[in-house]
């Protein structure tokens, strides 16, 4: 390689900023509505207030900030059609994903062994007494099992939606409820099951009725949803066939 290139730099201040500002949003310290004011966070952080301000603007992309006129920056507070949104991405790509897990039979390489260890986590009492934890492995499993089709662009994207998956459920208080955990294991066992019997078709099918289910649970527990509404959203009536929250 005949390409001569200079040293990275080390991670810059706002970089750091950033990444204090985005766990606290992610952990609940910092809660929807909150106020991100310049002076007082560079203060906190012992730091002038341009790498505060450049911090902020690097989360804006992200969806945890938003800049609003007269108020500044504020933490996001996700609206329904943000969990649409990201859901339909995560049926159209993970069924995509799915498809070719089974084509190129990833149910016989070795890897598939550690998708169906992150499964069986999902069982562990200690896991699920957590709501974090159940949540976390969760989606771990979901995105081990999307990586197994070798599509590096679509993981990405679909590793992306799972971070905001993880926003949503913190910013919304939903739970994994104790009562909702066999009912999930198996709906993630279809899936499994499909990819290991070469069935592309209810691979994909067993991924869209869990995620119409997981839509349908942030419905009913979003603080302002209109269900009926939600029927009739034009993602729902184009990406989701039937009620939602159905399998």
């Amino acid at each position: 390689m005949s390409a001569a290139f200079s040293p990275l730099p080390e991670a810059s201040t706002a970089d750091l900023v950033a990444q204090r500002l985005r766990d606290a949003i992610l952990d609940g310290s910092l809660r929807p509505g909150d106020r991100l004011v310049e002076h007082d966070l560079a203060a906190r952080f012992q730091v002038s207030r341009g790498p505060v301000r450049e911090a902020i603007r690097l989360l804006v992309p992200d969806g945890l900030v938003v800049l609003r006129r007269n108020r500044g920056a504020i933490v996001a507070s996700p609206t329904f059609d943000d969990v649409l949104e990201v859901y339909a991405v995560r049926m159209s790509l993970g069924s995509l994903a799915l498809a070719q897990a089974v084509y190129v039979d990833a149910a016989a390489h070795p890897e598939f062994g550690g998708v169906l260890i992150l499964l069986q986590r999902l069982s562990d009492p200690e896991v699920q007494a957590d709501a974090l934890l159940m949540m976390e492995a969760d989606l771990l499993f979901q995105d081990a099992l999307l990586a197994t089709s070798g599509l590096p662009r679509i993981t990405s994207m679909l590793d992306q939606s799972a971070r905001d998956v993880a926003f949503f459920v913190r910013m919304l208080g939903i739970t994994y409820d104790s009562s909702d955990h066999t009912d999930l294991i198996r709906r993630h066992e279809r899936v499994i099951n499909a990819v290991r019997e070469c069935d592309p078709e209810a691979a994909t099918e067993a991924w869209q009725a869990h995620i119409r289910h997981t839509v349908g649970e942030f419905a009913r527990r979003y603080p302002d949803a209109d269900i009926k509404g939600v029927f009739s959203h034009p993602l729902t009536e184009q990406l989701f066939d039937g009620p939602i929250g159905e399998d």
